[in-house]
């Protein structure tokens, strides 16, 4: 429900309404049945129609019930022979039989389809995700939106499957029942309204409750996420343990958790109170089928058969309507949020620019751009002016948070401009898609990535595509694939403990990332400090190679170690977000400044 805001308008305060939340059910059906039929379409078709059979078999076998039970009232009396009565039980049983095969079926396909569609609609959020700005990854609610959209995947089929058992299955039997019990006395259609009135209403009420809740605990949860990872994730567990810190992560998890479980508490307690009230109603309800029944059959306007089969499916009608409703409606009344959620990520503005190829060998130009983060109060870079000539190997330093690494994420695309003009190969970023920008550019970063794949495709990750050698590429980056202590599999050595596989020393690991960098066809290639855990005189011989590698291509090196960034022809310096100094180490060295002082500071530590 929109909420209400206080606006002033000539000097008086007025309420406004928000905007009404576009996505309702009619929206969330429409959005997601093509994705469900897109998945399979002969599946779906030939489950519907399984649906509808099934529901119809439930409502024969009452029409079928009473016929039986007539033969076998009348086969009492003598106004009916033995045989009238197997007849009639023969089709008693093949009824029955015909309903519980169309069960099952209706069951194993259903179940076929709902694995089929949710994994459909994960790999949208997958597609989706790399649509996304990159730069939306460092907004909060972004993340948000995307941990909410995983949660939803799963509830987004179950409305489809909602939605379409209402249709196919409960709907064709609580019709064909309307259509019996109206040819019985046309008062005991109000059979069905004493169930379903209480039980939907119900249902409305739940709805808004736990929409509410979602919207709520979602950031919670993500909170949990990230204390219980920071607790006892492989990542975290070892400075953990070292540092002492558990026991206030600890802390933090559990009050996290119980903000969680209040809000999830309190939301259950409305719900229940809302059943209690309603499944009072329908107690009311279920005495009123009883009242008419036996006033019909004391009037003699039904006959035994007949109360005997309505009365022995006022049960079912009662189960299959708390099951439409109480179980799956209230199921989708719960899971509203989270279904909204989903497709809000779904309709999150995705990149629209032109896929056109540039050639990025003409290199990059920055002209008065700054860039500012989301929801940050201040910019990161400002006043940037900077032309990176086709070829050309710069380094870029600083100190911590000077800005060093926002400014590769800008040359190279990744980043937009908050303001001014980023080129590449002529072509303003602003023009170019993503999937343009990042073609035939390599990098390897601070944060690089250990996949758990073999030793081979961590390498070919980079680009399956490459025609490029594994084993040429590991040899030249000192990687020895043939040392069975390090790799006893080779280059099928498994990367990871937890699939039967061996890890490797951050050292290790950092090689393998560059190698993985250099595997790739590139005009552009990037080395944003991943050498952190290899020694200085390692570091130098990678860069080197780094240097031969990046003959023709544009190259830029962002590292903390001012010898290594000898290696470059300009030196960019970078504090506070400006550039403050460029040129080569030896004219840096003689002008003096932020460059010379910390490269005798760090010199000094190896004298």
């Amino acid at each position: 429900m929109p909420e209400n805001t206080i606006i002033e308008k000539n000097g008086k305060k007025i309420k406004k309404k928000k905007e009404k939340d576009p996505i309702n059910l009619f929206y969330m059906a429409k959005k997601i049945y093509p994705m469900v039929v897109k998945s399979k379409p002969s599946y779906y078709f030939a489950n519907q129609g399984l649906s509808v059979l099934h529901g119809i078999s439930h409502g024969a076998n009452v029409m079928v019930s009473q016929l039986f039970f007539d033969a076998v009232y009348n086969a009492s009396l003598g106004k009916d022979t033995l045989g009238g009565v197997i007849i009639a039980l023969i089709l008693f049983v093949s009824f029955r039989l015909a309903s519980d095969i169309l069960n099952a079926v209706h069951n194993f396909t259903t179940n076929a389809k709902w694995m089929r569609v949710v994994g459909f609609m994960n790999s949208e959020i997958i597609k989706k995700s790399a649509l996304i700005d990159p730069v939306e990854f460092e907004n909060p609610k972004r993340l948000d939106d995307i941990n909410k959209a995983a949660n939803g995947a799963g509830s987004a089929m179950q409305l489809e499957f909602i939605i379409t058992t209402v249709f196919t299955f409960y709907l064709p039997y609580f019709a064909f029942m309307a259509v019996y019990l109206y040819s019985l006395n046309p008062m005991l259609i109000l059979c069905i309204l004493f169930v379903f009135v209480p039980v939907i209403t119900s249902q409305i009420l739940r709805s808004s409750v736990f929409s509410k809740l979602e919207d709520k605990v979602a950031p919670i949860r993500r909170e949990l996420d990230a204390y219980n990872d920071a607790a006892s994730g492989k990542g975290f567990y070892k400075e953990t343990r070292n540092l002492g810190s558990f026991t206030y992560l600890k802390k933090l998890f559990t009050d996290t958790l119980t903000s969680f479980n209040a809000a999830t508490w309190k939301a259950n307690k409305r719900s229940s109170l809302i059943d209690f009230g309603f499944n009072t109603l329908s107690l009311l309800g279920y005495g009123g089928i009883l009242f008419l029944l036996v006033k019909y059959l004391l009037a003699g306007e039904i006959s035994v058969g007949a109360f005997a089969a309505v009365f022995n499916s006022i049960g079912m009608l009662f189960g299959v309507m708390n099951e439409m409703i109480s179980q799956h409606l209230g199921n989708l009344a719960n899971n509203f949020g989270l279904i909204r959620n989903f497709l809000r990520f779904l309709d999150i503005p995705t990149d629209k620019r032109p896929d056109t190829d540039i050639d990025k060998k003409d290199g990059i130009i920055i002209e008065n751009v700054a860039f500012r983060y989301p929801n940050a109060e201040k910019d990161s870079l400002k006043n940037i002016n900077l032309t990176v000539k086709p070829g050309e190997t710069i380094a870029i330093v600083g100190e911590n948070g000077a800005g060093k690494t926002t400014l590769v994420k800008l040359l190279t695309g990744l980043y937009k401009p908050t303001e001014g003009i980023v080129t590449i190969g002529k072509t303003s970023v602003d023009n170019i898609s993503y999937r343009a920008l990042f073609r035939n550019v390599s990098g390897v970063f601070q944060k690089y990535q250990r996949y758990a794949l073999n030793l081979k495709e961590n390498i070919q990750v980079a680009d399956f595509s490459s025609q490029n050698s594994v084993e040429e590429n590991l040899e030249k980056n000192n990687i020895d694939k043939d040392n069975k202590d390090i790799f006893p599999d080779g280059l099928d050595t498994m990367l990871s403990r937890e699939f039967d596989g061996v890890d490797l020393s951050g050292g290790q690991w950092q090689r393998v990332a560059i190698s993985r960098g250099f595997y790739r066809d590139s005009d552009i290639i990037v080395l944003d400090e991943p050498t952190a855990a290899i020694d200085p005189i390692e570091e130098s011989a990678i860069y080197r190679k780094f240097i031969e590698a990046a003959k023709d291509k544009t190259a830029v090196i962002v590292t903390h170690r001012m010898g290594s960034a000898k290696i470059a022809e300009r030196i960019v310096v970078m504090k506070d977000g400006e550039i403050v100094q460029i040129g080569s180490h030896d004219e840096l060295m003689q002008t003096g400044g932020l460059y010379a002082d910390m490269y005798k500071a760090q010199a000094g530590w190896y004298k």
